[in-house]
């Protein structure tokens, strides 16, 4: 069929374009209503099933989704999306944002305001942001991830209002006036005119602190500590505890395990701090009591509210232990709870510290669990021997035994037994590194299974045949694991 397109030969209907012609099947049709090259392309996906979108050329773009949706064209509306979302720039952005909404293609509304989130000086400063229609500029500001100053978006608020219908003044009521200060009130808000005598006292006096915010400031990104590396929740924030019991040591910068915040599992409040203001976030530390062997079992909510909560983080199935490395979607936050689902010491969950903020990269995650690029079976890592001879001598990183040959290496007797290796929390690994005790020219005979419960058992590698000696390198397909069990079944010497 695509040698039809724009076939004059075989055509017995004709478009017509002020006065140019483009070639179909069956009545010529005065088309008025979109352009020629729009009309083109949407032709070209009938007859061939593709379409080439210009990326200098955002408005036929558009026209081309809107003859999609109109047709119910559900292909062609996908495949443009798809392309648009690839060619936003401040310049066309505001555009797009506005025909998402108003065929509510939530997915590209989203994607648009994720880009125009991570541009918002840009897209403040840009003659573009006047082409947002009222309901697309609202809903922008009301976004508490828009982060810009707010004396700036009232300026681009101000000027849009210049070349648009503010109607019923909702988006400069969408302007969080009491999160400017009291020059810029006086200064830049009132000479406008745009807001009321009474408004702007209102304004002062939560300015001020005078009375509560009715509108929550935007959060800022969690920036990261010089020292530490990370945005620690400290009292120093303004961050409390309002949640759990002997909280007094977890937000004080405290690394001693004998002192620790708890609450008893069961207990659906759980460890509950109150940041000192909305922040953006995208990853959490946080370490448990590891003295013994306990593990621990927990999700993670956040909330602006104390109300509606959003879990971030699920691990309420997993044995989890010692430090936790925790990364989700940025969230803003107000509010963070820890709740612990099971634990083996004393059914209470033991939270050492914590520590939150946000990071510009973030590992690669499938299900909320961590692929990790660097060697996680380290006792830098804080992963643990559980069974076996001599344990954590082969987490510690050191690649030699001692001089009489009896230690620096962990063992099992063969025929008796594994070594089992748990990691602090769930990981998806593909490849693992070892070193078999090679002294001499023994050689052995083994395989690696593991598990994410330590009763379920997935072979990782079978190699109870041939001669393996001294440095292991073994490839798997990706899989999530805890427990690491390696099982010797020969040794050549004993």
């Amino acid at each position: 069929i695509s040698s039809l397109h724009l076939n004059e030969e075989f055509s017995d209907v004709v478009f017509i374009f002020d006065g140019q012609k483009l070639h179909a099947h069956k009545a010529e049709i005065p088309i008025s209503t979109f352009s020629i090259e729009a009309f083109r392309m949407f032709l070209k996906f009938i007859y061939t099933g593709g379409v080439i979108v210009d990326p200098s050329n955002m408005n036929v773009t558009t026209e081309v989704l809107i003859l999609a949706h109109q047709h119910s064209f559900k292909d062609l509306e996908s495949a443009v999306m798809k392309k648009m979302e690839a060619l936003l720039k401040i310049e066309n952005a505001p555009a797009v944002l506005n025909i998402a909404n108003r065929f509510e293609y939530n997915e590209l509304a989203e994607m648009c305001y994720i880009f125009l989130d991570e541009h918002a000086l840009e897209i403040l400063a840009n003659d573009s942001f006047n082409e947002l229609s009222q309901n697309s500029l609202v809903r922008l500001l009301e976004r508490h991830t828009f982060d810009a100053p707010e004396v700036e978006i009232f300026k681009s608020v101000a000027k849009w209002g210049k070349v648009n219908d503010d109607v019923d003044g909702r988006a400069i009521k969408s302007v969080r006036l009491s999160c400017l200060n009291v020059v810029d009130i006086v200064s830049t808000v009132r000479p406008s005119k745009l807001v009321g005598n009474e408004d702007l006292l209102d304004a002062i006096t939560e300015a001020v602190d005078v009375a509560p915010k009715k509108l929550h400031c935007r959060p800022k990104l969690g920036t990261e500590s010089l020292q530490s590396g990370r945005l620690k929740v400290l009292p120093a924030h303004e961050a409390e505890v309002i949640a759990g019991t002997n909280t007094e040591f977890l937000l004080n910068g405290n690394k001693d395990v004998g002192k620790f915040a708890s609450h008893v599992v069961g207990d659906e409040g759980g460890i509950t701090v109150k940041l000192g203001a909305l922040a953006i976030i995208n990853h959490i530390c946080m370490k448990f009591v590891d003295t013994d062997q306990r593990h621990y079992s927990y999700y993670i909510e956040v909330s602006t509210d104390n109300k509606n909560w959003k879990k971030v983080v699920d691990y309420s199935t997993y044995a989890c232990r010692s430090q936790q490395d925790l990364y989700f979607d940025k969230e803003v936050v107000l509010y963070v709870r820890i709740v612990g689902t099971e634990s083996t010491a004393d059914n209470a969950l033991h939270l050492v510290f914590l520590e939150a903020d946000y990071k510009s990269t973030i590992p690669r995650l499938v299900n909320e669990i961590i692929c990790p690029t660097e060697n996680v079976a380290s006792l830098e890592k804080n992963a643990l021997v559980i069974e076996g001879y001599d344990r954590n001598e082969m987490l510690n990183g050191i690649s030699k035994i001692d001089e009489d040959r009896q230690k620096g290496f962990t063992y099992h007797p063969t025929g008796k037994g594994s070594i089992i290796v748990q990691l602090t929390q769930p990981y998806r690994i593909s490849s693992m590194k070892m070193l078999l005790w090679d002294g001499d020219n023994r050689y052995y005979q083994y395989y690696i299974e593991s598990s994410m419960n330590k009763i379920d058992w997935e072979m990782v590698v079978d190699r109870r045949k041939d001669k393996w000696k001294s440095w292991q390198e073994i490839k798997f397909s990706e899989r999530p694991m805890i427990y690491i069990k390696i099982t010797g079944t020969h040794n050549s010497e004993n």
